[in-house]
């Protein structure tokens, strides 16, 4: 990251699941129809707020959003959209899959697909690099000595249960930068002191946004004023703006982009595939 100059750069990105997402999340009973229209309210509403401060950030979209078919239930217009405003465009895999529960052949024509019916939707005028897994899974890393019992799909008895397993298939798409979330065994009995908003790096041709921060809170606010590291990389979901007791609700979105444009600190939000430059 040393060619970054001396300003802290933040990296902000939006898990924008659609409908197939709603219906495949963690808590799938929680869809209806209420819920995706508040989501797609709050995808325009926070463009425009980006557009007040003049901030761009990647909204990783789920591939069957970005199908033909009846609006509010896919929307490649809309895709469009986000783009030409100068946002980025990332892939949260085809249907919102639970990763290590599926087959490499599986998951590798999510991938395809999803990256596929995504530029597809931005008339090819663009590439979709990144990718956002949905669930934040798989969170195994042996390599790196994570290990989690929560992946429902353990490795070794399933392949994609480590992150390894999935970085190969990413490189196999032509993807260039991935989210990824994990902790090792020392940080999670807390010998080791973690930066809350992750880092960044290069892993064998794929850049590595290792660990984000969920939110938009006094607490990373504070984070990134009081620390000095090179980058910082915050997650939301549309939908959960709508909810005032969430540390994503709008009113602490609004909050953040206050503090931190008006903090007279050299900050600077950036695009992911920025990285690549």
């Amino acid at each position: 990251m040393n060619k970054f100059n001396s300003s802290k750069k933040i990296i902000i990105i939006w898990d924008f699941d659609g409908a197939i997402g709603q219906i495949n999340s963690t808590l799938p009973y929680n869809f209806n129809f209420e819920s995706l229209e508040k989501e797609i309210s709050n995808v325009e509403y926070i463009l425009d707020k980006l557009d007040e401060y003049n901030i761009k950030t990647c909204f990783a979209i789920t591939g069957f959003s970005a199908e033909n078919g009846k609006f509010p239930y896919v929307f490649p217009d809309l895709i469009k959209k986000i783009s030409d405003r100068g946002h980025e465009i990332a892939s949260h895999s085809w249907r919102h899959e639970w990763i290590p529960l599926f087959t490499n052949d599986q998951i590798n024509k999510s991938l395809k697909r999803s990256k596929m019916s995504l530029e597809k939707a931005l008339n090819f005028s663009k590439e979709v690099v990144g990718f956002v897994p949905p669930h934040n899974r798989p969170m195994t890393w042996l390599m790196k000595g994570a290990i989690s019992l929560g992946d429902r799909g353990i490795f070794p008895f399933f392949k994609l249960g480590d992150t390894s397993q999935l970085i190969k298939l990413l490189l196999i798409n032509n993807y260039k930068w991935v989210r990824i979330s994990h902790n090792n065994i020392f940080q999670k009995f807390n010998f080791l002191k973690r930066n809350i908003t992750g880092k960044i790096y290069k892993y064998k041709n794929i850049f590595i946004l290792e660990n984000h921060y969920t939110g938009f809170d006094d607490r990373v606010i504070k984070h990134i004023l009081e620390t000095n590291h090179s980058t910082y990389t915050i997650s939301a979901h549309p939908l959960m703006l709508s909810l005032e007791n969430k540390i994503e609700s709008k009113i602490n979105f609004e909050n953040f982009l206050k503090k931190i444009t008006e903090s007279n600190q050299q900050i600077e939000f950036i695009l992911p595939s920025n990285l690549l430059l």
